[in-house]
């Protein structure tokens, strides 16, 4: 779970300075969290989830080694990957029809 979190607050662009502040905890509280030197309780969880603009299910290990088979497929990878950069795009790019995504695809296609 630690590794998760270091991951997904480096994505951001926050510090272990940045989020320790924003949940209200030290840096190094914050250090152990991500070392998995100190367990975090459930209501932690939910604060660093709230601070990282993250699920749950992002931070949680897998369940006996097994990751759920969803999210152990490369595009879910590449989806979060793209949520944890841009959290605002995918939101976005759902609200557009398909010929608007088409036309967007086109687009970004003649800048690659």
């Amino acid at each position: 779970m630690g590794q998760n979190i270091r991951l997904i607050r480096k994505a951001r662009g926050l510090t272990q300075e940045n989020l320790a502040a924003g949940l209200g905890v030290t840096f190094q509280q914050l250090q152990k969290y991500e070392k998995a030197a100190n367990r975090v309780s459930c209501s932690m969880l939910i604060r660093i989830c709230e601070q990282l603009g993250a699920h749950p299910m992002d931070i949680l290990p897998p369940v006996n080694g097994v990751a759920h088979p969803l999210t152990d497929t490369p595009l879910y990878r590449d989806a979060q990957i793209v949520h944890l950069a841009q959290p605002r795009l995918l939101p976005e790019l759902r609200r557009l029809s398909r010929a608007q995504l088409h036309t967007l695809l086109l687009a970004a296609r003649a800048f690659a």
